[in-house]
């Protein structure tokens, strides 16, 4: 069994959204669960932030220029140690995710991958095979989840644009090969993606904006779905913080939108939980 935090998961809801700007971030929350979190349940939390982590490596990696995302789990004088072969040769990589660990000796190797968005996506892959192999359920939920999606619209785009997209996949299972292979509306996969009917008619939504929008409200449910009988354990606390990733993207694409996601966190919590008084359900502090 693993541990409840029933004050921790209480206190969740400690969050301002009517605000232009979102006054509890989820740098602020990994700080805290640092804190509240058993070492083994915060290590599943660091692994959920590691995607920043990837996108800063391959900005530095392939010199785009573009700005430091802070929410990774290393800083920017860590992470330049691991882009020269020299420098990485030498760094203290036993703290790093072993499929990490892997994709830098892959990238510094003889095979050095020189495309960034074939190292994203050969990095995406090992996390989620990493993620796959865990012995958290939430995980490997999440994982298969997250490739099967992206997979899917990936699929879809080629199928729009009559575009091979048999290497842009990621992974090799069922899912894939009927990816590659199959003709059908839903490629066959009623049975391998829930919902994949919906998935289908977002993706022929011609406002960018609103697909998006769909498609995370999509994970959202299935976030919910999958922590139903989660009440108080460290499930309830990482779909939590895979809903305020959500928040934040919408809060900078449209304010409104990431508003309406931030009153909807609140108000899934107040459903699920009797709060304490001193945890304020309102609005920003003036």
């Amino acid at each position: 069994m693993g541990t409840n935090y029933y004050a921790l998961v209480a206190g969740l809801p400690d969050i301002l959204p009517d605000d232009k700007k979102v006054s509890f971030t989820s740098i602020e929350l990994r700080n805290n669960l640092q804190e509240e979190l058993k070492q083994s349940d915060y290590h599943l939390v660091e692994l959920l932030y590691m995607p920043f982590d990837h996108v800063n490596f391959l900005n530095l990696f392939f010199k785009t220029e573009k700005e430091w995302d802070v929410r990774g789990n290393f800083t920017r004088e860590r992470m330049e140690k691991f882009i020269d072969r020299k420098h990485y040769e030498i760094a203290d990589i036993e703290e790093v995710p072993a499929y990490f660990a892997d994709f830098l000796e892959c990238i510094h190797g003889e095979e050095c991958v020189e495309d960034y968005f074939e190292a994203e996506r050969k990095l995406n892959e090992m996390y989620y095979t990493y993620l796959a192999s865990s012995p958290n359920a939430f995980l490997q939920s999440m994982a298969r989840y997250q490739q099967n999606i992206g997979n899917l619209m990936t699929a879809l785009n080629g199928r729009k644009f009559d575009i091979n997209i048999d290497e842009k996949l990621i992974g090799n299972d069922e899912v894939t090969a009927a990816l590659k292979k199959s003709r059908t509306r839903d490629f066959g996969l009623a049975n391998e993606i829930d919902g994949v009917e919906q998935l289908v008619q977002i993706f022929e939504s011609e406002n960018l904006m609103e697909r998006e929008l769909k498609i995370d409200r999509h994970k959202w449910q299935f976030l919910d779905e999958i922590t139903f009988f989660n009440y108080f354990s460290v499930e309830k606390v990482l779909a939590f913080i895979q809903k305020l990733f959500m928040v934040e993207r919408w809060l900078q694409l449209d304010p409104e939108k990431g508003r309406e996601m931030f009153n909807k966190l609140l108000e899934d919590l107040q459903t699920q939980f009797q709060f304490p008084e001193e945890f304020t359900l309102g609005y920003g502090k003036k």
